[in-house]
């Protein structure tokens, strides 16, 4: 009950405080209900908000983006090529700095309101993001395969984007749920907030969670990292004492 309690709590208190807290810190404040995420046995994803206000500005038409981003691994994408009659995954291409996890939230499609190279310069386009590592074939197109990459990543559930999923209200506070899936990394995760006014960047506000395991969990996975033959050795020693405690058991039937 106090976990619900608190962010619900918060949200209303930057409600309430909308005016004065973004006119005294700036053209925004933003926050995060949960900047630890604990993965235990019965992890299945965690949700949180993204929560804040920014001050209007006059007429002048506000948008907010929110972006929430695992942290950058490398990754591999192959197209199909037809050799001999049978289609094969060839010409692969090596990125590194791809972003693990990417979700977007924001007013509006940011595509109605910002032009292509800021989208890429300010990473909120993950294929932009992630880093060429190697060339791709002469008959190819760079985009492509960055276009794979962001395909194949949503299709498994890890870049998702809703141009509508950031409400804002009259009095600028404005709110923004997201879902991390299970199959999502655990890691450091970086929350960036934009604020433009009329397609120009005034201000970004940056924080971070960070998703960890607790409990058995994190001394397995320790274990497994900080002594591999070690841990090797503990589990077929597990394995085979499991096998002959059920043989035992079935004998005594």
């Amino acid at each position: 009950m106090r976990s619900v309690l608190l962010p619900a709590l918060a949200l209303l208190l930057a409600m309430i405080a909308a005016p004065a807290l973004a006119q005294r810190q700036g053209d925004l404040a933003a926050g995060i209900t949960d900047e630890e995420v604990a993965v235990t046995s019965d992890y299945q994803g965690a949700r949180l908000t993204v929560f804040g206000v920014h001050w209007r500005g006059g007429r002048a038409k506000s948008d907010v983006v929110v972006v929430l981003r695992g942290p950058g691994e490398e990754e591999i994408v192959r197209r199909k090529r037809r050799v001999l009659g049978l289609w094969i995954n060839a010409d692969p291409v090596r990125f590194s700095d791809a972003p693990s996890f990417h979700a977007l939230a924001s007013t509006r499609p940011i595509g109605s309101f910002l032009s292509a190279s800021t989208i890429a310069n300010l990473g909120l386009d993950p294929g932009a993001r992630a880093r060429l590592e190697t060339a791709t074939p002469a008959d190819t197109d760079p985009a492509a395969y960055r276009r794979a990459l962001v395909r194949l990543k949503r299709a498994e559930g890890l870049y998702r984007e809703s141009p509508y999923g950031l409400r804002l209200e009259e009095d600028g506070a404005f709110k923004a749920p997201f879902i991390i899936p299970a199959n999502a990394p655990i890691g450091a995760y970086s929350v960036d907030v934009f604020l433009f006014r009329n397609g120009r960047l005034v201000q970004q506000k940056p924080g971070e969670i960070v998703i960890s395991r607790i409990g058995i969990e994190k001394t397995i996975h320790t274990a497994a990292h900080k002594w591999p033959l070690l841990y090797g050795i503990a589990t077929v020693l597990f394995a085979l004492g499991a096998g002959y405690a059920a043989a035992l058991a079935f004998r005594r039937r």
